[in-house]
């Protein structure tokens, strides 16, 4: 007898093989209960960050252990898979923090050795620490932001978490974008942007790459459910920006510095 239900339900799942799962949820699946994520804590979740390959960066050059295959300088990168994206590519804007992040300098070994809320905590901080006269402290906009797929569809959309942190020579475009956000009105995940990867060069004549943001439509309910979902992740503290991604030239000896204001 037992056999006999067995081989049923044996059949019922082969007449039913290819629908085992689906792209779409169902109905009938509850999407805001999360049971089982409940020990999940900020301490078991990371968000990688996106960041631009500059003429210094190890990761084009064949003979660093850091080397992508086909990277070039000038294209944006995911530091932890290493996915390279090109010379631009499609994100929506979730949440904007200011940092004030310490850095150990990479010639010293290189490291992310805390974040603050302001610049004070952060100098008494670094003052504490054994290797303060190695390190420094950036002031640092961090931009999470869901990353697009370009093969994304409307029906079937393709997405990354991710934040963009810009400091130092890039201070002036995460103006930019934020005044351009903040003029759109809403909620700030309301519109999808197009993040470029320009040629740039400060008051002393010195070239690097830097980014360029261009407002596109307003985003689709499925993109602006996964942002809202994003949001309140990072607002409760439950998922946070990997910190211990490989050092770039963002934080490399010879990082283009532009302090002007705008």
């Amino acid at each position: 007898m037992a056999r006999a239900k067995t081989a049923s339900k044996s059949k019922a799942v082969a007449a039913q093989k290819g629908e085992l799962s689906t792209d779409v949820r169902p109905d009938w699946m509850d999407e805001d209960s999360g049971r089982g994520n409940e020990g999940v804590t900020s301490n078991d979740m990371t968000i990688p960050r996106v960041s631009i390959i500059q003429d210094l960066s190890p990761h084009h050059k064949k003979n660093k252990p850091e080397y992508i295959e086909g990277a070039e300088a000038g294209m944006a990168f995911n530091t932890v898979t290493n996915e390279l994206y090109g010379s631009d590519l499609m994100v929506v804007p979730v949440l904007f923090r200011k940092e004030w992040v310490i850095w150990k300098d990479i010639d010293s070994g290189g490291g992310f050795k805390g974040a603050y809320p302001t610049q004070v905590e952060a100098v008494s901080a670094m003052e504490d620490l054994e290797d303060a006269a190695q390190c420094e402290v950036v002031d640092t906009a961090q931009h999470f932001v869901l990353v697009v797929d370009p093969a994304s569809t409307a029906e079937h959309v393709i997405y990354k978490e991710a934040v963009v942190s810009m400091s130092k020579s890039q201070m002036k475009p995460s103006r930019q974008w934020n005044s351009m956000i903040q003029a759109s009105g809403g909620d700030r995940f309301s519109r999808l942007y197009r993040l470029d990867v320009v040629e740039d060069q400060n008051a002393a004549g010195q070239e690097y790459y830097n980014w360029k943001p261009k407002q596109l439509g307003y985003v689709n309910q499925t993109l602006y459910s996964a942002a809202e979902k994003l949001y309140n992740a990072v607002k409760s503290g439950a998922a946070d920006v990997k910190r211990d991604a490989p050092a770039t030239a963002d934080h490399a000896k010879g990082e283009v510095n532009d302090d002007e204001e705008f």
